[in-house]
């Protein structure tokens, strides 16, 4: 993984991706606490995560043709500053929420040319025996901003107050901007980087972007398991909230040292190790292994506040000091860390199957096609596992979800 970082331009995408990613998740919080504070409305809060996902559901593709059209190192650097730009009028006091919907859906829309471009352009920044390499340096880059900006966005809130903390947000898209423009790509990568100024029909694009998924099958079955992973992850994240006061008995605040914070850490070590050998193992099979290593994690979740008074457990216990003693909370954080692994072992290959198997001449297509994908997926999620839960109980639905993640898992191993 050192290697990869040597290399100047994507060392710069690097940084300039961790300041971008930073900015984006804190915001998410820090919008969902403002919000919630001015309305006191979980409704309230539903609009601004509706906000940030009808966009990807009604652009993506076409931001995706764009994309491909156009110069992804300037798309990079147009839409970090206008995320900046768009969150100047957070600067004003007391902000109508209808304001701070449509600033908030206007990030967004910026943000559905962002993502197909910044996974896209990495080929064209690293040569292709160091994609693996690559890609979990940008994959251990996402989870861990996603994380910091979850534990810093109340800090940042609290310390700054509503004004400055929006002022250091934007800055950190315009931070973000400016080394997008240090990144320089080598002249036969810029020949693919050029944009096009003559293209054909949208509706051409969009069925030649459809045939050629269904034709390339071991696309296909990527965007599948990246699809099917995410949503996994929504409905998990909407069943945590009743997972830790139900099951667990401990305080919602609890949550991001209980699950997120293990989780995001064997995001980390996935990432890691196949960045060091991930690329001597089918890419297919490591997706795969991922979906019955997560599926049967979540099987077995709802039982693990149960674990510690199983006999063994109990026998480790008596060998141990006291101030080692195995509790159940104790478990749950090393399955929340096994479950990150998995997670991690479903989204790197599949990326790296997309990037490789996909021209560059529509691959900025194909990751909108996939965000799009994701966005409509997302609400099933939402929308049912709640319900679910309330008519069947949470342990149930996340043991059936588990299930579900063990039948992908063994279908996409019995159809190489």
């Amino acid at each position: 993984m050192l290697a990869v970082l040597k290399i100047r331009p994507f060392s710069f995408m690097m940084i300039s991706e961790f300041f971008s990613q930073f900015a984006f998740n804190m915001q998410h919080f820090v919008l969902i606490f403002i919000v919630f504070e001015l309305t006191h409305s979980n409704t309230a809060v539903s609009g601004i995560i509706l906000s940030f996902m009808i966009p990807a559901l009604l652009f993506s593709l076409i931001t995706g043709v764009f994309v491909d059209r156009w110069n992804k190192k300037n798309i990079l650097f147009s839409t970090n500053i206008l995320r900046g730009v768009f969150l100047i009028p957070f600067f004003l006091p007391d902000l109508h929420v209808g304001f701070i919907y449509t600033f908030t859906f206007l990030i967004a829309v910026a943000t559905q040319f962002f993502i197909p471009a910044e996974s896209a352009i990495i080929p064209s920044l690293v040569p292709k025996n160091l994609l693996f390499s690559a890609n979990a340096v940008f994959s251990l880059g996402i989870y861990s901003t996603t994380l910091l900006g979850y534990i810093f966005s109340g800090p940042v809130l609290l310390l700054l107050g509503k004004t400055y903390t929006f002022v250091f947000l934007a800055s950190l898209f315009f931070v973000s901007a400016f080394f997008i423009t240090l990144i320089s790509i080598s002249n036969k990568n810029k020949r693919k980087n050029i944009e096009i100024q003559t293209a054909p029909s949208f509706a051409y694009e969009a069925r030649e972007i459809f045939s050629f998924i269904r034709k390339t099958r071991k696309v296909m079955y990527a965007l599948t398991m990246l699809t099917i992973a995410q949503a996994v992850i929504f409905m998990f994240a909407v069943l945590s909230p009743g997972y830790a006061i139900d099951i667990l008995k401990v305080q919602l605040e609890s949550l991001s040292w209980i699950l997120i914070t293990p989780a995001a850490i064997g995001m980390g070590a996935g990432a890691l190790i196949l960045g060091s050998i991930g690329k001597k193992f089918n890419r297919k099979w490591l997706s795969s292994l991922g979906f019955l290593l997560g599926g049967a994690s979540f099987i077995i979740f709802p039982f693990l506040n149960q674990a510690a008074s199983h006999g063994f457990v109990q026998f480790i216990n008596k060998i141990l000091p006291i101030f080692l003693n195995i509790t159940s909370l104790h478990i749950v954080v090393v399955m929340a860390a096994v479950i990150g692994f998995a997670v991690s072992l479903i989204f790197i290959p599949s990326n790296i199957t997309i990037q490789i198997e996909t021209a560059e001449s529509m691959r900025g297509r194909v990751y909108g096609f996939l965000n799009a994908l994701i966005g409509a997926v997302s609400f099933l999620p939402v929308v049912l596992a709640g319900g679910l839960a309330d008519l069947f109980g949470v342990a149930t639905v996340i043991t059936g979800f588990g299930i579900i993640m063990v039948m992908i898992g063994l279908f996409f191993l019995a159809f190489e």
